[in-house]
């Protein structure tokens, strides 16, 4: 058995991991990027081995430390985004960064296309490979259109960009559902070495058949988007993308994604995907039940269905899918799942590690994503 932990914040990226062999448990710690210390301790037996483990990453856990699977890649969170730290831009680029361009939703002294100039006019511009596109004014009632313009505009200099990721916003700045976001079909065609790329927000948005023959992660958050999104995306040409997340969100905040328009992607449609995030997905037990012979599973590492709304039908369903057993992690991390169907899953997905933290209970009879508005 194996735990592997992250910590991250403003002035932290550091991991711990423990792992259990025989009657021996080896802790492993450091910075993100090293090697890290080493230190092992033997015990009387196994059982005991494997309890003490256990107590010492509830521990760690406690501190704000959250659990990984190493087989899967983490494209974006908070800090980080295509393996680099997020570093808002100043008056200089650290190229070894995720470089962030925003300004304020209200009232901003300098507007985000004033910083985009700011940057391109950086003498190691041409060598900007991974940028993140926070929030810029009025993001709640104007379209993003004007940055894509800009980014186009600008595309010579960014001629190094690999990684890309529009509206990165919390909801100080913007709630995920008043985002406007844009159409994105005539934008791939400037910025055709693309591997990663990303955007929040389904107001408006309009993702277009994706023609980016290099992509290999592709990350749409949501609270709601609408079905032709997913259309698009499966009309779409990515023949290497291996990482594929989106938060399908809810009918009270747009979403219309049937799980019939969710089929081609669990059939296989892009066979080199390693991990698979049909997230925050209201209809979670339809998913789960539509899981049932997809061919995908057979080829991925992680199926991520957190955030969702999972319930017991939904449980069984996944207890009764054998072939998620080939998976190396199964994420259900917020849901509705009784304490029995929660055991049954923990006992039988032992060794993908299934997460069923975060257990919530309906509100009125009111099941609800994890995040919506």
């Amino acid at each position: 058995m194996k735990i592997d932990l992250i910590y991250q914040d403003d002035t932290s990226n550091k991991f711990w991991s423990i792992e259990v062999n025989m009657n021996e448990h080896t802790v492993t710690y450091g910075r993100v990027g090293t090697n890290g210390t080493s230190k092992t301790k033997a015990f009387p037996d196994e059982e005991k081995a494997l309890k003490e483990a256990l107590k010492l990453a509830a521990a760690k856990k406690k501190k704000g430390y959250q659990e990984v699977s190493k087989k899967k890649k983490v494209v974006r969170d908070p800090y980080t985004f295509a393996g680099k730290p997020i570093k808002e831009f100043g008056s200089s680029a650290n190229i070894d960064t995720a470089i962030k361009v925003f300004s304020e939703s209200y009232d901003a002294e300098v507007s985000i296309t004033e910083k985009l100039e700011q940057l391109v006019k950086l003498s190691n511009v041409g060598q900007i490979d991974t940028l993140v596109i926070g929030s810029y004014e009025d993001s709640y009632d104007i379209s993003a259109t004007f940055i894509l313009d800009k980014l186009i505009e600008h595309k010579d200099k960014l001629s190094s960009l690999k990684h890309l990721f529009i509206a990165d916003m919390d909801s100080e700045e913007c709630e995920i559902s008043w985002i406007q976001q844009a159409d994105y079909t005539d934008f791939y065609q400037h910025f055709p070495d693309l591997e990663s790329f990303g955007v929040k927000g389904g107001q408006g948005l309009t993702l277009g058949e994706i023609k980016l023959p290099k992509l290999k992660n592709l990350v749409i958050e949501s609270g709601g988007i609408e079905g032709d999104v997913i259309t698009d995306l499966c009309k779409s040409n990515l023949p290497d993308l291996e990482y594929l997340e989106i938060w399908l969100g809810t009918e009270d905040y747009g979403c219309s994604v049937t799980v019939d328009q969710l089929k081609p992607i669990l059939d296989g449609k892009f066979p080199k995907l390693k991990y698979l995030g049909l997230k925050n997905y209201y209809l979670g037990d339809d998913l789960a039940v539509a899981l049932k012979g997809a061919s995908i599973i057979n080829s991925l590492n992680t199926l991520d269905i957190s955030m969702s709304v999972l319930k017991d039908a939904g449980a069984q369903a996944l207890y009764e899918n054998d072939d998620l057993l080939k998976l190396d992690h199964l994420n259900c991390r917020h849901h509705f799942i009784s304490e029995d169907w929660m055991a049954k899953l923990t006992k039988k997905f032992s060794v993908q590690n299934i997460n069923l933290e975060d257990k919530e209970e309906p509100y009125d009879d009111w099941y609800f994503v994890e995040i919506g508005e």
